[in-house]
């Protein structure tokens, strides 16, 4: 498969080795700065930016810089490994799966809950039939206080 990855892979967390073995699968060179974000990426729990993802790698002197960092993330949501997740004030954050997913997040806390099943596929066909357009994908994102945020009086 990947002699970087196979030469490296006593030493990876599982969910690394699985993620890089999917890179490979898809045609794609594991190298190390690939096997930097996906260490950085797993080990973050919820949604991260590309600057935690820098932070966590510089604190550890792993860091390959802005530049890979960013197309590694790219590439990871290209292969829907990663989806993007659109933000109101800052950048945007992303987060670890695959698939169409949506996405409640906290505007205080940060805190981000996944759903699936946004309900609007009988509103995209009506939308298709009326205006002509054939659409391939929707975002959405919905804003407001997590549990957390509103039961503490926060916002």
């Amino acid at each position: 498969m990947s002699r970087y990855l196979d030469a490296r892979r006593e030493t990876l967390p599982p969910a690394v080795t699985d993620l890089a073995e999917q890179l490979a699968q898809a045609g794609y060179k594991v190298t190390g700065p690939r096997l930097a974000v996906l260490r950085a990426a797993t080990a973050h729990s919820g949604a991260f930016s590309v600057q935690e993802i820098e932070q966590w790698l510089v604190a550890r002197g792993e860091s390959p810089g802005i530049a890979s960092i960013f197309r590694t993330i790219r590439l990871l949501c290209d292969l829907n490994m990663m989806q993007r997740i659109h933000g109101l004030d800052e950048c945007h954050r992303y987060s670890l799966g695959d698939g169409h997913g949506h996405h409640l997040v906290c505007t205080r806390c940060g805190a981000m809950v996944q759903f699936d099943e946004c309900g609007l596929q009988p509103l995209l066909r009506e939308l298709e039939a009326r205006t002509g357009f054939r659409i391939s994908a929707h975002l959405v994102e919905l804003f407001g206080l997590c549990p957390g945020c509103s039961a503490a009086g926060v916002g």
